[in-house]
């Protein structure tokens, strides 16, 4: 492609002409779109059903309950800090999750733990999770 510096064709002569050896072939529109073209529903999205929400919702409560049981086992005891912070920077898997059960957890979790923190994930039924991050 030849640059041009000004705005208007001094010499257009000098440019070639661009010749299209294969046009194009006539495409048809598309049979269905992605967006509805009706004029009554202009509203793209399915109609707001909230009950799985509601469900959700409910069972975040349970999850916080049993977070509730693990926090004040946590603060009421100075001692299964200890244990559950000394095993959880041993890398001691099974002894922190035997502490956690026994605060009174009932759901499945998973445990995740750094020097500087452990991360509890709470799921119930694959309907919602909840983390709880606790730092030390």
């Amino acid at each position: 492609m030849y640059y041009n510096p000004y705005p208007i064709f001094v010499y257009p002569t000098y440019y070639p002409t661009l010749a299209i050896v294969n046009p194009p072939a006539h495409h048809q529109p598309a049979r269905y779109l992605a967006m509805p073209t009706n004029p009554i529903n202009t509203n793209p999205f399915p109609a707001v059903n909230t009950n799985k929400l509601k469900i959700s919702a409910m069972r975040v409560k349970r999850i916080m309950q049993q977070i509730q049981l693990l926090t004040d086992k946590i603060d009421g005891s100075e001692q299964f800090a200890h244990d559950l912070m000394d095993a959880a920077q041993k890398s001691n898997k099974s002894e922190v999750e035997r502490l956690i059960i026994s605060s009174g957890i009932t759901m499945t979790f998973e445990t995740n733990y750094t020097p500087d923190n452990i991360r509890i994930v709470f799921t119930d039924s694959e309907c919602c999770k909840l983390s709880l991050v606790l730092n030390w």
